[in-house]
């Protein structure tokens, strides 16, 4: 599983209880991510048609604080549910009341302050459906095909380069006769930061 967050492009916003936001983004190269275990850097996109009704419809997508199942706000079960779902050009929007309970208040509050300012989601990918290149010495991970969507999230640090990942394929595409020190990977970064 994997998590991807997206700051001001997928911002949550409150009207009343009426939370909403883009828990994915389409055709967006993001910031530089880091693989912890692999210690390698690369550069995301999903692309658009990588998220289907389809696969909405048959998922169980929950609705949570910072991803914290203890802190559900919504749910969609199989396309119905409090947690609204919608695909359009831009990416995968979501919408929902939220619930009168102290962590549907808190985050009401808390976006509505600006301290909850990013959405993120969890989902998994085959790798027979993710494609990579290289560009100016870094890896661009192309996503074609999401498999499964556990979540969508309002979080309150929608950084990607704060996100845990975990990238299996890196490996396989680049040549492990490279002897690439993680310093110059970094120096080699600097351009993109």
């Amino acid at each position: 599983m994997e998590i991807r967050s997206f700051s001001e492009l997928g911002a949550p916003q409150v009207t009343g209880r009426t939370v909403e936001g883009y828990a994915v983004v389409f055709n967006h190269e993001s910031k530089v991510l880091f693989d912890k275990a692999k210690k390698r850097f690369f550069i995301e996109i999903i692309e658009d048609g990588a998220i289907t009704e389809e696969l909405l419809r048959s998922c169980d997508i929950k609705a949570l604080l910072e991803h914290n199942r203890q802190r559900m706000l919504a749910r969609c079960t199989c396309g119905i549910g409090s947690l609204s779902l919608e695909i359009d050009s831009y990416g995968l929007k979501y919408k929902f009341e939220a619930p009168n309970t102290d962590d549907g208040d808190y985050a009401v509050e808390m976006i509505t302050r600006g301290d909850i300012n990013g959405s993120s989601f969890e989902f998994y990918a085959n790798e027979k459906n993710v494609t990579y290149s290289k560009r100016d010495g870094i890896v661009i991970r192309k996503v074609h095909k999401i498999d499964l969507i556990t979540d969508v999230s309002p979080v309150s640090d929608p950084a990607y380069t704060g996100t845990d990942v975990t990238v299996r394929s890196i490996d396989d595409f680049i040549d492990e006769t490279e002897d690439k020190s993680y310093i110059q990977e970094i120096n080699n970064l600097r351009k993109f930061i």
